[in-house]
C-alpha cells in the first residue's frame, strides 16, 4: 500500500464515511459507558454491559476489578459469578460458546446477545452433568463443560421452568 493510492473500503465507503462511522461508534459507545458509570473504558462494551446486568438481575456488586480473575461479581448471596456474553446475528448463530466451570466460582452467567439485543440470560451451576444430559449433549468432559448452540438456547429457553428445576437460573425480556 503507498500513500498516493487511497481506494475505498471493501464495502464501497470512502475515508470520510469511514470516519464518520467512527464518530458515531465513539458518540454511542460513551453513551453507554456513560449508563454503567465508567466514564472511559477500552474493555469491550458488551462485556461491560453484560457485567452489569448481570450484577442488576442477581442484585450483586462487581468485584472491585474489572479485570479481576475468575468472576466478575458477586451475587446479593455472596456467592462469585463469572459473567460471559455471547452475540450473534437473528438469521443464524456462527458463533457458539464452551460453557466452563471455574474453581471456587458458584455460576457462570451467559448473556445472550441476538442482532445486538439482549435475548437472555442463562447461570449454569459449577455441575453441568444433568444440565447436558437433558440437551442430549455427546461431548466429553460434561460435568464441567457444555458446548452451548443455538439449539441449546431455543431448548432452554423454550423450556425454562424444566431447566430452572436442573438448578439453572434463566432470565428472558422483559426482565422488569
Amino acid at each position: 500500500m503507498t500513500d498516493s493510492v487511497l481506494r475505498p473500503a471493501p464495502n464501497g465507503a470512502g475515508i470520510p464515511e469511514l470516519l464518520t462511522a467512527l464518530d458515531s461508534y465513539r458518540l454511542a459507545r460513551q453513551t453507554l459507558l456513560g449508563a454503567l458509570g465508567l466514564g472511559q473504558s477500552n474493555r469491550d462494551p458488551l462485556a461491560e454491559f453484560a457485567e452489569h446486568l448481570v450484577a442488576a438481575l442477581s442484585g450483586g456488586r462487581l468485584a472491585q476489578s474489572r479485570v479481576q480473575a475468575n468472576y466478575d461479581l458477586i451475587s446479593a448471596d455472596g456467592e462469585y459469578v463469572q459473567v460471559k456474553y455471547l452475540a450473534n446475528p437473528l438469521s443464524d448463530w456462527p458463533n457458539e460458546h464452551t460453557v466452563r466451570t471455574i474453581p471456587g466460582v458458584d455460576w457462570y452467567a451467559l448473556v445472550v446477545y441476538e442482532a445486538f439485543t439482549v435475548t437472555g440470560v442463562l447461570a449454569f451451576p459449577p455441575d453441568l452433568t444433568e444440565i447436558c444430559a437433558a440437551l442430549g449433549k455427546r461431548h466429553t468432559g460434561q460435568s464441567t463443560s457444555l458446548q452451548f448452540t443455538r439449539r441449546n438456547w431455543w431448548t432452554i429457553r423454550d423450556n425454562a421452568d424444566a431447566y430452572r428445576q436442573l438448578g439453572m437460573r434463566i432470565w428472558v425480556p422483559p426482565f422488569l
